[in-house]
């Protein structure tokens, strides 16, 4: 049971009408809360705010006009500090969910959450706390899985490795290294092929994240 006693007024943002119509119906039998106004498109939801404050916005993340989920998110989170923003949407991919978090996001609950879900959520975001449903905490908390998996390296592409997070130029490394500066050239693109990275900074950061390189500097 909720232990709120003041009214919740939530307001939600969802452009398919029927949904819109079921969220309501399920938010109706959480007794302390009120579901305030419900709009289509982000843009209305900025306007309607600066005249009626709500304690929580359930926001889709596809939605019609200039502005997505993720910029309202952002929007409403500058701008209603009060306001929490539960996103609330079908979307699972880990870039999508990490948009919404790093853009203010108090939560992330798929479509098919339960009563009981919308009504933990919306007591957890009242008291600070953020909320994910339980797949949507596996992608987060996955997330790092892909680190795991270390490239392949040759002996000579580690010593090039070592000596880039060193800072050494080029030129420098083929001194050190009695080979051509073409050759280090060749071994660097190889390094930012298998890590899959655009370049030396994050190149070092990844092979500092995967143990390769020892960050005591």
């Amino acid at each position: 049971m909720s232990q709120q006693t003041e009214k919740i007024s939530i307001v939600l943002v969802e452009d398919h009408s029927i949904f819109v119509e079921g969220l309501q119906s399920v938010l109706r039998k959480i007794e302390n809360v009120t579901v305030m106004a419900t709009f289509s498109a982000g843009e209305e939801v900025l306007d309607y705010l600066q005249q009626q404050p709500a304690d929580i916005v359930f926001l889709d993340i596809s939605l019609p006009g200039s502005l997505s989920g993720v910029e309202i998110c952002r929007l409403i989170r500058r701008s209603h500090k009060a306001t929490k923003v539960i996103a609330l949407s079908n979307h699972t991919e880990r870039e999508i969910v990490s948009d919404m978090l790093n853009n203010g996001a108090n939560g992330y609950l798929l479509k098919n959450a339960s009563l009981p879900d919308l009504q933990n959520a919306i007591d957890q975001v009242m008291m600070g706390q953020c909320v994910m449903s339980e797949e949507v905490r596996n992608i987060v908390f996955a997330a790092n899985t892909s680190l795991k998996s270390i490239p392949r390296l040759t002996s000579r592409e580690k010593e090039v490795l070592y000596w880039i997070s060193e800072g050494l130029t080029t030129s420098a490394m083929a001194a050190k290294l009695f080979i051509s500066v073409q050759t280090v050239e060749s071994h660097r693109y190889n390094l930012l092929q298998k890590f899959q990275v655009p370049n030396a900074v994050v190149l070092v950061k990844k092979a500092m994240e995967l143990g390769l390189i020892r960050s005591e500097k």
